[in-house]
């Protein structure tokens, strides 16, 4: 398809989604009118609430109750089986929340994980959640998580997308009771972006999970299947009139002391190093980010991964300055086609870069949704001093759709690579909608303008699940800030799904499910095609048994290295291939829990077969550990070999503000070993005391081994203004 015509398909979608937005208007005001009687009206108070889980405080008394839930699931429809209060109000500082969680059997808690944050505190644990849209344009929100022993997660939807990498400083405690547990929650104004000025109406919604009834439930109850990240289906919370602040600062220096050795023949090198964030909300809804001389030491070690493919892996961004608010630059197809990605910034090869500074200006400035980054790294080893910079801009239409677009740059004295384009979402109704993106890249190193864009067509509810995706990317397509997978096709994807709930023991919900993909090079070739037919059924015991049929033909046109250690290679030519795959994962609710999965068939012919074991115990709320195991068996007509790849997780909360966290990984298939041992203290507003182990050590040919270590101590104090 030629760059003009995909213009002219890339322009067709987009009017006929602009033409269509108003019917994702009315879809979203019908729906407002069926939640209209979900309705509280928040209270302002002179003096707040003791924040210690104890909730005799008086000033509850004088907040209306929330003890009215509905289930989700397993009895959509029907009252929630516990009782559940809640309570609000909230003064010129904070809002605080109340919640008493009565159970019928207090000893069926379930209460595992001890933590100062979990992001997965809701697959493990007995919670309760509340989620608050202080814009009340159903489309953003803030959640905020807690079990019963006081972790907490906090996190952001945008545009129905889950994003748990907002952590912000607020305040939980909880108590357990004799029919139950119960909690209160402090929520600082200046962590929530809101419109400004005058008494306004907020969303709100609170969900309630039981873990040994497997049970969910909601104040504001929404469709079985559709996910609590639609923001159209909250209640109101009226009479919020929040302060504006006129200055809205933190500042956030950190001191580092490290000594370590680059390698087994390199001295024992030790340095100190210093640093400082700053975050300054300008407006109730837009927020200045700054960063000097930034330290990433405490970040997790990534996941090593086992890559049988022809094409690059994905890892996934862990460093906090990067975290927050990335979903607003999100442009492209997550894992295949990224306009922006994160860790193109600081990371070389796989060496960190040092990063001088940076800025980030993100939020919303009316109808627009607002993101601007500009970070300089230093020079490093052939690489000189970069400059990456990104503009993110959305624009609400309606509801739910948006149009918008970005621009990205990365220049130095030997690169300049710049890309550029419209992307948009349009909702036609409540479980349609069209969404695409077209991306260009300038590059002083390409010749013309080679580009990337996407279209397609969404269906999607609770028992049916119609998609089709046309996509391409052009050969020379390299966003310098982004991340590309494969290069050089022009992609047809299609999937049907079709869900069953039975309700019944052996069966709570069935998926049945096919998928196809044909991928072609610009040339016109066809390099993958695939079939895939599925089956999942769901438990009423939360278990999940799949079972997968797949079709394969991979058109190669060179030599393929599959495995780089022993030189195996699997020459050009046409391969079709059939695999099966079967898997059980036990529900993520029990204090041991465990996932085998279950591979094989035909493989570039000759033959693979794939066992994955993955399974976490939790002793206690003091001690969890958590262990990965991959292995393959892979006879080919060239070479027989094995991979194997372990890793093991081991987590020691002291208490909720102080754990010890061990992380060790081996890969047969590089014949590396790692290990990070890391110290955490939150002391203070959630101030930070790290210190962290790495050690990663490689066996080479001839019986000798290279190695490296080091040992940081990072501290980081939070001050206000």
């Amino acid at each position: 398809m030629t760059t003009g015509n995909s213009l002219r398909l890339f322009r067709l979608a987009l009017a006929l989604g602009i033409m269509s937005s108003n019917l994702s208007l009315t879809a979203g005001q019908a729906v407002q009118q069926q939640h209209g009687e979900y309705r509280y009206q928040a209270t302002s108070v002179d003096t707040p609430p003791i924040v210690d889980g104890d909730l005799s405080d008086p000033v509850w008394q004088k907040a209306p109750v929330i003890d009215q839930f509905i289930q989700i699931v397993p009895d959509s429809g029907q009252p929630a089986t516990e009782r559940t209060e809640v309570r609000i109000v909230y003064d010129s500082d904070s809002l605080y929340i109340a919640a008493y969680l009565h159970y019928t059997d207090p000893t069926t808690v379930v209460r595992n994980v001890l933590r100062f944050r979990d992001d997965q505190i809701w697959a493990k644990d007995d919670i309760i959640r509340f989620f608050i849209d202080t814009f009340h344009d159903h489309r953003r929100a803030y959640v905020f998580t807690i079990n019963a022993l006081g972790t907490k997660q906090d996190a952001q939807i945008d545009n129905e997308d889950w994003h748990s990498n907002w952590d912000e400083v607020w305040n939980v405690r909880t108590r357990l009771q004799e029919d139950g547990w119960s909690a209160e929650l402090q929520i600082p104004f200046r962590i929530l972006r809101f419109s400004s000025g005058g008494e306004k109406t907020w969303g709100l919604n609170v969900e309630r999970w039981v873990k040994k009834k497997n049970e969910r439930s909601l104040w504001a109850p929404i469709p079985p299947g559709v996910s609590v990240t639609r923001t159209a289906y909250y209640g109101h919370m009226e009479g919020m009139s929040a302060p504006n602040s006129e200055r809205n600062i933190q500042v956030i220096p950190y001191g580092l002391v490290k000594v370590g050795r680059a390698g087994s023949a390199d001295p024992v090198d030790a340095d100190v190093d210093a640093g400082v964030d700053l975050k300054w909300a300008l407006t109730p809804a837009l927020t200045l980010d700054l960063t000097y001389n930034t330290d990433f030491a405490q970040v997790e070690a990534d996941d090593r991964q086992i890559n049988l493919t022809r094409f690059s892996l994905f890892f996934p961004e862990k460093r906090e300055f990067f975290l927050e608010n990335a979903q607003l630059f999100n442009f492209g197809i997550l894992r295949e086609a990224q306009v922006f990605f994160s860790r193109r910034i600081g990371l070389e090869r796989g060496e960190p870069v040092p990063v001088l500074g940076g800025a980030r200006l993100s939020g919303q400035a009316g109808a627009f949704d607002v993101g601007l980054v500009s970070i300089q790294t230093d020079s490093h080893l052939q690489t000189p001093s970069t400059n990456w910079s990104a503009t993110r801009l959305r624009w609400k239409i309606g509801r739910r759709s948006h149009l918008g677009g970005i621009f990205t740059s990365v220049y130095s004295t030997t690169r300049g690579n710049r890309v550029f384009g419209p992307d948009a979402l349009i909702w036609l109704g409540r479980n349609l909608h069209l969404e695409g993106f077209l991306a260009l890249v300038d590059d002083r190193e390409v010749s013309g303008h080679p580009l990337s864009y996407m279209g397609a067509v969404v269906y999607d509810q609770d028992l049916w699940e119609a998609r089709f995706r046309l996509f391409d990317v052009e050969e020379d397509f390299n966003p310098a800030m982004g991340f590309v997978r494969r290069r050089d096709l022009h992609q047809y994807r299609g999937r049907l799904r079709r869900g069953l709930r039975l309700n019944r023991a052996w069966a709570r919900k069935l998926d049945f499910s096919g998928e196809s993909n044909y991928l072609m090079n610009q040339a016109g070739v066809l390099e993958t095609r695939q079939w895939v037919m599925a089956a999942q059924d769901e438990l009423d015991s939360g278990d999940v048994i799949r079972l997968s049929l797949e079709s394969n033909f991979e058109h190669l046109d060179e030599d393929f290295v599959i495995n780089p250690v022993l030189g195996v290679i699997i020459p050009p030519g046409d391969y079709s291939f059939n695999r099966w795959l079967l898997s059980y994962q036990t529900f993520e609710g029990r204090a041991a829990e465990a996932t085998a999965q279950l591979e094989g068939g035909d493989f570039f012919g000759g033959e693979r077969t794939a066992l994955t074991l993955s399974g976490t115990w939790r002793a206690s709320p003091h001690l969890w550990m958590s262990g990965d195991y991959e292995f393959n068996n892979i006879s080919l007509p060239q070479d027989t070999f094995d991979t194997h790849l372990w890793r093991a997780r081991v987590s020691v909360p002291f208490n909720a503000r102080t754990t010890v966290d061990a992380f060790l990984q081996w890969s047969s298939l590089t014949k590396e070993f790692d290990t990070q041992l890391r110290f955490r203290l939150i002391y203070g507003r959630d101030s930070n005391l790290f210190l962290v182990y790495t050690s990663q050590r490689q066996d080479l040919a001839g019986g000798l081994s290279e190695s490296d270590w080091a040992i940081q101590l990072k501290t980081t104090y939070r001050l206000y203004w």
